[in-house]
């Protein structure tokens, strides 16, 4: 028969094993419905290349790159993309005409150091605007 003590100590042992594989999870960003999102009045292989070209500025190293998504993590000093804790961002194309491309951003905040973590869809959309012509 397992005493009562050791009952509470088995219960704190599986719940810090069940929150480290949750803290261990991918966060990726779940893509934003369509109307949330920016449309900018260029062809969609400008509009990758002024994300391109805000990510980096804004400090992101772009991890997955496809012709319809982006995904950046935000490097702190000091960090490796392979050892990083900082946010995660989507970034998602959806032409609309050979003229028009609708942008979608979502920021994914890790569970470790979730404090000094922010959002970064606005700032992005911003840096968007300023790299294109």
């Amino acid at each position: 028969m397992i005493g009562p003590w050791k009952k509470k100590i088995l219960s704190v042992l599986l719940l810090f094993g069940l929150l480290s594989l949750v803290g261990c999870a991918d966060h990726v960003p779940v893509q934003p419905a369509p109307n949330t999102g920016s449309v900018f009045q260029f062809p969609l292989s400008e509009v990758q290349t002024a994300t391109r070209n805000a990510l980096t500025h804004l400090g992101f190293a772009i991890t997955k790159e496809s012709p319809e998504y982006f995904e950046a993590v935000h490097l702190k000093p000091g960090e490796t993309v392979e050892k990083n804790e900082s946010e995660l961002v989507g970034v998602w194309f959806q032409a609309r005409d050979k003229n028009s491309t609708l942008v979608l951003t979502r920021t994914a905040l890790r569970p470790t150091g979730i404090a000094k973590q922010k959002e970064w869809d606005q700032a992005i959309i911003s840096r968007i605007r300023q790299e294109l012509p």
